[in-house]
């Protein structure tokens, strides 16, 4: 995988890349990136890799990979690679590790960046989620946001976090967020951004 990245100007890995839309994109958009779509799941990955593994001319793009990797045996492989990560609008464990925040989960997605590497992510949840029990009231508040940062802070990262609106959710260039700004659930939305630690 070092050998395939050094190929590359920059290696952007997508973590929880659901049905890869995000990753598809930014690999068409900066050819000279490597994008990696990483997501827990086999299922979502079958057509975005068989899109990217298409002829150039007939849409394929040799820059975009899609592999499974859950949270939980990151960072394997791809350990210190990425230059920029995106986690945006997770579920599940990963949701868990980057809105709770979970320690060991954060240290995971440490582990997949380069010092200085850019990082980006969206989450959100609504009062009827189970995460919503677990997590502190007050997901866009002042006392949340600056309980994140430090969280972060503690993993490697160097990060901000602040509450979105639903509409900025919904001009993420992901199938989920635009299913989220057009539904009438209630939720929050919080966008965590920085770098990665030296």
């Amino acid at each position: 995988m070092a050998e395939l990245a050094a190929r590359h100007r920059a290696v952007h890995l997508d973590f929880g890349t659901g049905d890869g839309a995000f990753a598809l994109r930014r690999a068409r958009c900066e050819p000279s990136t490597l994008v990696i779509g990483i997501d827990a799941s086999a299922e979502g990955l079958r057509e975005p890799s068989r899109r990217a593994a298409a002829k150039p001319a007939r849409g394929g793009l040799t820059n975009a990979l899609f592999g499974v990797l859950p949270l939980e045996r990151a960072p394997g492989e791809l350990a210190g690679l990425a230059d920029a990560l995106t986690v945006l609008l997770p579920w599940g464990s990963l949701l868990r590790a980057v809105a709770l925040p979970e320690a060991d989960g954060l240290s995971r997605l440490r582990g997949l960046c380069k010092p200085g590497a850019a990082v980006q992510v969206v989450f959100g949840y609504g009062p009827g989620d189970p995460l919503a029990v677990q997590a502190l009231p007050g997901l866009g508040g002042e006392g949340r946001a600056t309980a994140l940062v430090q969280a972060y802070a503690r993993a490697g990262f160097v990060v901000t976090a602040r509450s979105i609106a639903r509409a900025a959710v919904g001009e993420l260039p992901t199938t989920w967020a635009k299913k989220l700004a057009y539904s009438d659930s209630e939720r929050e939305f919080v966008a965590v951004s920085g770098v990665a630690g030296e």
